[in-house]
């Protein structure tokens, strides 16, 4: 009798430990989705700043004062702004850019900026090339990217001229390592992702038909 009960307190205690365990790692996992979503909340304010100081920069004059001159002061980090912005009203998605040398120009932490690209300002016929990630991470920038359609437009702003780009071809490449693309004979922006669960890259081609001030 005395060794059931001591089995009977034993099998409690073993219960007793899992119910715990099973507490601690539901709040555990509570605790990191919460900080996840705030922590995407924070980033995206975060970005939305940046773009909206992206065209303050744009649109206002620069008026340089003399300054008195001053004790040297601890140099502060540095920040990189954007240089353009992305918007593809389709997919509701509107993304700053980096330059293509910046540290920041990494497709695991940014919309990516291909080395061939040839900005509207660099050649006459400029071709902007972007790639960024699929999926469900805060960094996969064209997840909706395959629902565009034919005719959908894209814009680019960049050095206070809104480019208006049309989506004109769509195709699929093999994921190899190397980006072989369709050259065109007008300017244009090239959009790449990965196809989820094959070992092929969307590429989407959209043509530059209009330009603004903005």
């Amino acid at each position: 009798m005395e060794s059931k009960k001591v089995k009977n307190q034993i099998k409690n205690k073993r219960y007793s430990i899992i119910v715990y365990m099973g507490i601690f790692l539901f709040f555990l996992g509570s605790t990191y989705l919460i900080y996840n979503h705030y922590d995407k909340i924070k980033k995206n304010n975060q970005d939305q700043e940046m773009i909206e100081e992206f065209f303050e920069e744009e649109t206002q004059e620069k008026v340089v004062e003399e300054q008195p001159v001053q004790e040297e002061q601890p140099k502060e980090e540095v920040v990189v702004n954007y240089m353009a912005v992305l918007e593809i009203p389709k997919i509701n998605l509107k993304r700053g850019l980096f330059d293509k040398n910046s540290y920041s120009n990494n497709v695991n932490r940014n919309i990516y900026m291909l080395k061939e690209t040839t900005l509207p300002d660099e050649q006459v016929n400029s071709h902007i090339i972007l790639a960024a990630h699929s999926g469900n991470s805060y960094i996969s920038y064209f997840r909706n990217l395959t629902k565009l359609d034919m005719k959908d437009k894209v814009y680019f702003y960049y050095k206070g001229i809104k480019y208006i780009y049309e989506v004109s071809n769509r195709y699929e490449i093999e994921k190899t390592g190397t980006t072989e693309l369709i050259q065109t004979n007008t300017s244009d922006i090239t959009l790449i992702s990965c196809i989820s669960g094959t070992n092929k890259q969307v590429v989407y081609v959209a043509t530059l038909i209009e330009q603004e001030n903005y």
